[in-house]
């Protein structure tokens, strides 16, 4: 369950983050956005110095283990990757011609026209080192479960810690082992 109340947690660094595209639908596949939304991760990081300890994405969501290294600007991390993300999945379904996918996220409010992600992202502190394990588990077996099965072992999805954590190669978002700070 996301942290409603999320100034009440100001002080605490760690944090499981699961964002999703406007219901459910596969934006992050249809426009095979994958390597944009590592990039637009890896400036977030910088931007709000921030670590990666855990990720994955998939073709509507994704699920990150972010620690922050100083003051913990969750909330602006989100609001500053979606606003970006949501520009370039937008442009890339038009650059794509998936005028029915453009079609479908369509919104009435009166503050934009498209709606890429929900408006809400779910976040949950992270308290232990064993919760940590457990939400990194949980991450890196999402490509696994059967309604994606995408991949027959975790450290083969190319878009995922996974393989980070089996052999050390680092994936296209720069990921920092959670020994380091737990």
């Amino acid at each position: 369950m996301g942290l409603r109340n999320r100034t009440q947690y100001l002080d605490k660094k760690c944090f499981f983050v699961t964002t999703t595209c406007n219901s459910w639908k596969p934006l992050i596949n249809q426009t095979d956005s994958y390597h944009l939304l590592e990039q637009s991760l890896t400036f977030v990081n910088s931007k709000y110095d921030s670590d990666t300890l855990g990720y994955v994405i998939m073709p509507n969501h994704l699920h990150l283990l972010l620690y922050f290294k100083k003051d913990n600007r969750l909330s602006d991390y989100m609001r500053d990757f979606k606003k970006f993300t949501s520009l370039k999945i937008r442009q890339e379904l038009k650059i794509r011609n998936l005028i029915f996918m453009l079609d479908s996220i369509r919104t009435e409010s009166r503050k934009r026209v498209f709606q890429v992600w929900e408006e809400r992202f779910d976040d949950q502190y992270i308290r232990s080192r064993a919760m940590l394990e457990h939400k990194l588990d949980y991450i890196h077996e999402n490509p696994l479960q059967d309604h994606w099965n995408l991949v027959e072992y975790p450290e083969d999805y190319t878009y995922s810690s996974a393989s980070f954590y089996h052999s050390g190669k680092q994936p296209g978002l720069n990921v920092v082992h959670y020994k380091e700070y737990y």
